[in-house]
């Protein structure tokens, strides 16, 4: 049986578009739309392009594929829509089967957390009108112990954080999450008014949503990303919004800290009062939220926590995921543990030799990259390295990556300023070999996603600054030879010539862009920007020195 799980939709609110295909309970491909639009977020775009490549990774055509599942089961007419919409584009529909938004969020993480049983929450903006629920999942049932409304969103109140200090909501949410590290919570009196744990649930102060006060001019489609969405309660409360573009102070970074914080107090307090209930401590995080590595290291920490699960793609690109691995486990198939998010496209070194032909580009070629790449890495050299199948997920994780050398503290201005063009205090994240992580991070547990944060080990901290944040902690990526053995080799070569086996990861983009898919998506990032070197499968770029 094959299924295809789609995510995003027809209106403006919706984004993050994806597709996964599974034959009979197996993930065969996954991609995100913005990989194919080249538009961050896809927004409000059904993921044709995403579609078309699951499709030609399995060598099938739509009449092959057995049903259509996405998420928006509440939208009137939307499966009508979608038949609509698969005729005209494949020129055939299979069945379409309509799920909750947040029951396919609750899925993506439970089944690919191979969990016999968990206390799973979705914490998120919204989705078939509500914004997140807590769940006991076991086996193929799902029992939810508590719906958040639409309005009780903590997508909402991060989103609203995000537009006061000056940010674009709906993507910038994780600089709030990096400023948030320079301050300190001095005005968390203030965010428990406007934010206030209740057990198992919250209260998001009402009177903060703009959409709500305003109701007569808002549509239900929620207002358009570049209109205010609180009111101006926020700023009697906490003092003027920063606008976009303007310095940031100390008071805008305490207040980031302090937003953060109330957060990880809310969502650790909810996990904590859902144990109780299911008596079961393995947790499972999905939605939008749980892209914040610093809210899932506090509840990892939580002493009733036993495991926490984060998937690669929380949010709404794995509602798709979700979507498809439901109707498998209701079909009686057996759905694989997500281990890794090597899902996407991959590109032959004749596919690559034709895109270097064709722009005249000059090149080396390599039998093997691994040990040229070792050396550019230790004379200093900032590496693009583009290799086999691209990741399902906002993470670069060692396909579509930027990779340099974490020894030297300078290594990370240099990135942000030549290369991504991004703030001065916005971190890099560390690859270090899963057998080694920890020697030099604490508390560590199998993180291959980069979407929890764990503390440094203070003691080796200072062979690896620009991988360390200013509060002394590091979203990892655990970096497995089962899973991605040529990546980790790479490391462990590296730490064969300099003792330390962790790179700096991030993707290969230039910031406000998609991380790139196609090798010609690769060179536009590596000629427009200061990155020394690309590596495309086996062949090598580089510049006059």
């Amino acid at each position: 049986m094959y299924v295809i799980g789609i995510s995003s939709g027809i209106k403006h609110g919706h984004h993050d578009g994806a597709a996964v295909l599974l034959r009979d309970g197996q993930l065969i491909a996954a991609a995100e739309e913005e990989r194919f639009t080249l538009a961050k977020h896809a927004r409000g775009e059904l993921p044709r392009g995403a579609i078309g490549f699951c499709l030609r990774q399995a060598g099938i055509t739509m009449r092959d594929v057995d049903w259509i599942c996405s998420p928006l089961k509440t939208y009137t007419n939307y499966a009508q829509r979608l038949t609509e919409y698969f005729r005209y584009q494949f020129g055939h529909c299979p069945r379409i089967e309509l799920y909750d938004h947040h029951i396919c969020h609750a899925a993506s993480s439970f089944y690919g957390s191979g969990y016999s049983e968990a206390t799973v929450a979705c914490f998120d903006f919204s989705g078939d009108s509500s914004s997140g629920l807590v769940a006991h999942a076991r086996g193929s049932d799902f029992r939810v112990l508590t719906r958040f409304g639409r309005h009780n969103s903590l997508g909402l109140y991060y989103g609203m954080l995000t537009q006061y200090l000056g940010y674009q909501m709906t993507n910038d949410e994780y600089k709030v999450m990096g400023l948030s590290s320079y301050g300190s919570p001095e005005y968390l009196d203030k965010f428990a008014t406007l934010l206030r744990p209740n057990g198992i649930n919250y209260e998001l102060d009402p009177e903060l949503d703009k959409r709500r006060r305003d109701a007569e001019i808002f549509t239900s489609d929620f207002s358009t990303r570049q209109e205010r969405i609180f009111t101006e309660k926020m700023e009697q409360i906490l003092g003027p919004r920063r606008l976009r573009g303007q310095p940031l102070d100390q008071r805008l970074t305490n207040i980031a800290a302090s937003g953060q914080k109330q957060l990880e107090i809310v969502t650790t307090e909810v996990i904590r009062s859902a144990i109780r209930q299911t008596g079961c401590g393995d947790v499972c995080i999905a939605g939008g939220v749980g892209l914040n590595c610093k809210m899932n290291m506090e509840i990892a920490a939580e002493p009733s926590v036993n495991r926490l699960y984060v998937p690669p793609v929380p949010h709404d690109a794995g509602v798709a995921l979700g979507a498809a691995m439901l109707k498998c486990a209701e079909a009686g198939h057996a759905i694989a543990p997500l281990t890794h998010a090597y899902w996407g496209p991959e590109y032959s070194n004749d596919t690559i030799r034709e895109t270097l032909d064709k722009i005249g580009a000059r090149f080396e070629l390599l039998d093997d990259p691994v040990a040229r790449c070792v050396t550019d890495l230790t004379d200093q050299k900032t590496v693009g390295w583009f290799q086999g199948r691209m990741e399902y997920g906002p993470r670069a994780l060692g396909n579509r990556s930027i990779l340099a050398d974490p020894r030297q503290a300078g290594m990370k201005d240099r990135i942000n300023l030549t290369i991504k063009y991004r703030e001065e205090f916005r971190p890099f994240c560390p690859s270090v070999l899963y057998e080694r992580q920890a020697d030099y991070f604490e508390n560590t547990f199998d993180a291959p996603f980069m979407v929890v944060t764990f503390p440094v080990n203070a003691k080796v901290a200072e062979t690896m600054p620009a991988v360390v944040h200013v509060d002394n902690t590091a979203r990892i990526q655990s970096v497995h030879a089962e899973s991605n053995p040529l990546y980790s080799r790479l490391l462990g070569e590296f730490a064969n010539a300099t003792s330390l086996p962790v790179l700096i990861n991030t993707s290969l983009n230039i910031n406000e862009q998609p991380t790139v898919n196609a090798p010609l998506e690769a060179l536009h990032t590596y000629f427009c920007s200061g990155l020394d070197v690309l590596y495309l499968g086996n062949y090598r770029l580089s510049k006059p020195s």
